[in-house]
């Protein structure tokens, strides 16, 4: 059964929008490959190493081929039965993947040794959302979360904070200072450790590794 899902992720249950980003979103090698390299290197900054990881929401599976690097067990979930048909046509359906909500996550408490949580932080304007998710990776994981956001910091926000790039509006992606995820993680239990992005202060998307306390 379908779980409701958050206003911000309705989106992404239209078939077009799955087939969108099972194709032609990242068909660039760049683009394909930026955020492997980047959960990649925070992956392995866990010692010891983590044996199952969760990809919430997992989307089409683009991500499942790196984290099931040294013999990760992989798990996704996703609220769009659209986009986990899309990671079965892609080969992804050896993963176990469910539908759910990453906001109402349907797992038992401290399920996975990680959590992986991959461009919708930046979708969520509400804090209190925001604080819910933080809440429910943190609930699922036992030892550590990657998340993924906008930085506030970075050349792109800053050029559309002066004017100088067009806004995407009240519905459009959100970016945050590093010092809000870092006081949300903690409210969640969680010890921002790490951040990383491809280039920093040019590269709006960063990601957060962050350890249960």
């Amino acid at each position: 059964m379908e779980r409701p899902s958050s206003p911000a992720t309705g989106k992404w249950r239209d078939a077009q929008v799955a087939e969108r980003y099972a194709n032609a979103r990242f068909s660039s090698r760049r683009a394909r490959e930026r955020d492997l390299a980047l959960v990649t290197q925070l992956l392995a900054r866990l010692d010891p190493p983590v044996a199952s990881v969760l990809d919430a929401p997992c989307g089409t599976g683009r991500l499942f081929q790196a984290l099931a690097g040294d013999g990760r067990r992989v798990f996704g979930v996703d609220a769009s039965f659209e986009m986990l048909r899309q990671s079965r046509a892609s080969g992804a359906h050896a993963v176990a993947c469910v539908g759910g909500d990453a906001l109402a996550l349907p797992f038992r408490a401290n399920a996975f040794d990680a959590v992986v949580c991959c461009r919708l932080a930046h979708h969520l304007h509400s804090g209190a959302e925001l604080d819910r998710l933080f809440a429910e990776l943190a609930r699922v994981a036992r030892r550590a979360v990657i998340v993924s956001f906008w930085d506030a910091a970075s050349w792109p926000a800053w050029r559309t904070r002066v004017g100088w790039k067009r806004s995407e509006g009240a519905r459009g992606r959100l970016a945050r200072p590093r010092r809000e995820l870092v006081a949300r993680l903690a409210a969640a239990g969680l010890e921002a450790r790490e951040f990383r992005a491809s280039f920093r202060f040019v590269s709006q998307q960063t990601f957060v590794l962050a350890c249960k306390r």
